[in-house]
């Protein structure tokens, strides 16, 4: 691909109360925090389930996409998603990875596609959720000042 095929997202993260920060992404923002019992104020949710937000709001998006292609309209479209992680690794306690090691994606309700279509329809979001496959492929982060 080249450079001017590429799209460019992105977002401003401010400190704005001990652990909260706001997420300013062109009109919308979103505050980021802890519970309290984790040292937040619990002002926003944790980047955490963001990023599993992101991956359910990504896939119910590339399901829409793809029903209309496939000539079929989504009704219901219900995604629990979860992922497991060991906080010892956040903390500094113990060599573990630091972030989730393990997130499963159940789709517990699917309206409108045919049952001889679905496994074509979960396949194909699956391939075209950018978030599942930013999160599946290992990509280098620069973090620079």
């Amino acid at each position: 691909m080249t450079e001017q095929n590429m799209a460019t997202f992105e977002v401003e993260v401010e400190k704005i109360e001990g652990m909260a920060s706001e997420a300013k992404m062109g009109d919308f923002s979103q505050i980021i925090d802890e519970p309290k019992h984790l040292g937040g104020t619990d002002k926003g949710p944790n980047p955490l389930v963001l990023l599993l937000s992101s991956l359910g709001g990504c896939l119910n998006i590339a399901g829409n996409v793809v029903a209309k292609e496939m000539g079929l309209e989504l009704g219901d479209f219900i995604i629990n998603i979860e992922g497991d992680l060991d906080p010892r690794g956040f903390q500094g306690k113990a060599d573990v990875p630091s972030g989730f090691q393990e997130i499963r994606v159940k789709i517990d309700e699917i309206e409108g596609v045919p049952e001889e279509k679905m496994d074509e329809f979960i396949e194909e979001i699956k391939n075209r959720c950018p978030v599942e496959d930013t999160l599946e492929r290992s990509l280098e982060i620069e973090v620079e000042r």
